[in-house]
């Protein structure tokens, strides 16, 4: 009777897909399903209407925008972005804003000064960020050079890592690095940037990079930095939304999957019951960790590859009532040159004024076991310690919004990088009539996702359609 388990658990799992199960008015038949509603599953849908594809968006949100989060002072009217903040001046990026009619604007320099404190003792680090102008200046152009050097293997995606092997340099911990390079004076900068890799001195370089790479430094030196001149993010995904109208389905996820060269079956839990979306081509953009992927009627070596991943938990948010002064960025950082000067999860990152009243921003980079509630402890820990040690006075704050981006750097060990992991991953394109984009496939900044998605995944996707 055991034996017989599997076949029968089979035969339930091929049978739940059956078009016989479903209404007819709850059978939704599209060229493409897409899973998955951030930046590059928002983008992926509107340019596939473009060429007259026909697409099912999935978001378990209630909106779209992903990372995006934007908070709307109730006494100014003033919006304040705390997720993702700036887009890189790419090919396509101001049009694709533009066919929404919403203008871009280069970044301005908010002018806040950068005080470095060790949120654990709340003391100032002395000694950090005092390198000259000259000193910044040479580090931060030799760690360009290492940048444009490497650019290949990570821009607009990791295709190159398919058919090269991994140079040593970007194997290598990137605190050996900075001790090759010399590139201490500039670690401030480059911390700014890739303070989600976890284990600064230890991670292996290709991550830096990969959060500071090429197109960012370039960016950043020549301030063509973007935002919208709304200030407010939102407005694309909101914008977005209405045109894609009821190709969308919010607060819905799948709950089971069959996929084959022919085509998938989705089955979509949604607020106004079960669908089955039947595609002949699935664009999955959401983090690809076993958990997440576990509907999608994995195989072996799905699964194998998933299982791979580390990744960090991070927590954004806003908050009132810190008694911090106006016009300060607090940086967390750790009197320990070993370290690269910096924290290691748990630890929150900074905490900015916004430019209103006193509203401060804050993010916290955890592991993935990290809470809310512990984010939040992590959060008034460290202004109580600042408080203590005298270096502020600080009080007792509440916060006005939250949002938890999680997984979030996807990454592997230097061994699974140097034996191939990027080559068997991306081996996955097109398998199984599936296609794949998002931050584990690319740079994690909108723009590059953008382009990733535009120039190497979309022609995959629509071939044969």
């Amino acid at each position: 009777m055991l034996a017989l388990l599997p076949l029968v658990t089979c035969a339930l799992a091929h049978t739940i897909h059956e078009s016989s199960r479903f209404k007819p008015t709850d059978i939704i038949t599209k060229d493409v399903a897409i899973v998955g509603g951030g930046a590059s599953g928002t983008y992926a849908a509107i340019r596939l209407k473009d060429k007259g594809k026909t697409v099912a968006l999935i978001e378990q949100k209630d909106h779209l925008g992903g990372h995006v989060d934007t908070y709307t002072d109730p006494a100014t009217g003033i919006p304040i972005d705390y997720g993702v903040r700036v887009y890189l001046d790419l090919p396509g990026v101001k049009e694709f804003f533009g066919r929404f009619n919403i203008s871009t604007v280069p970044i301005a320099d908010p002018g806040f000064q950068n005080v470095y404190i060790d949120f654990t003792t709340g003391k100032a680090v002395p000694g950090y960020s005092q390198g000259g102008q000259t000193d910044v200046g040479i580090a931060l152009t030799t760690y360009a050079q290492l940048a444009v050097k490497y650019n290949d293997y990570y821009f607009p995606g990791f295709w190159k890592l398919t058919t090269a092997p991994v140079p040593d340099e970007l194997s290598m911990p990137f605190g050996q690095l900075v001790e090759k390079y010399n590139l201490t004076a500039a670690l401030p900068v480059i911390w700014n940037f890739a303070s989600g890799v976890g284990d600064f001195a230890n991670v292996p370089s290709f991550y830096v990079f990969y959060n500071f790479g090429a197109a960012v430094v370039q960016g950043l030196l020549t301030g063509t930095l973007l935002v919208p001149d709304s200030h407010n993010n939102s407005q694309l995904y909101a914008a977005a939304q209405e045109h894609l109208a009821s190709d969308v389905l919010l607060n819905s996820v799948v709950s089971n999957a069959h996929r084959d060269d022919k085509g998938v079956k989705l089955v979509v839990k949604t607020p106004t019951g079960t669908k089955l979306v039947k595609a002949k081509k699935l664009l999955v953009t959401i983090p690809p960790t076993g958990r997440n992927m576990h509907p999608f009627d994995l195989d072996h070596k799905e699964k194998a590859l998933f299982a791979k991943w580390k990744w960090e938990n991070w927590y954004v948010a806003i908050f009132k009532g810190s008694g911090l002064p106006a016009n300060l960025t607090l940086v967390n950082t750790r009197p320990n040159p070993r370290s690269l000067y910096a924290p290691t999860p748990n630890f929150v990152w900074t905490y900015t004024f916004t430019g209103i009243r006193d509203l401060y921003a804050t993010q916290v980079v955890g592991k993935p076991n990290l809470s809310l509630q512990g984010a939040k402890d992590l959060i008034r820990a460290g202004l109580r310690n600042i408080n203590a040690a005298g270096t502020y006075a600080t009080k007792r704050i509440d916060f006005v919004a939250w949002a938890q981006h999680a997984p979030l750097q996807l990454a592997v060990s230097a061994k699974e990088l140097v034996c191939g992991f990027y080559k068997e991953l991306y081996a996955l394109q097109g398998r199984k009539s599936t296609w794949y984009t998002g931050a584990a496939w690319a740079l994690d900044y909108t723009s590059i996702l953008w382009v990733f998605t535009e120039e190497t995944i979309l022609p995959g996707v629509i071939a044969g359609l």
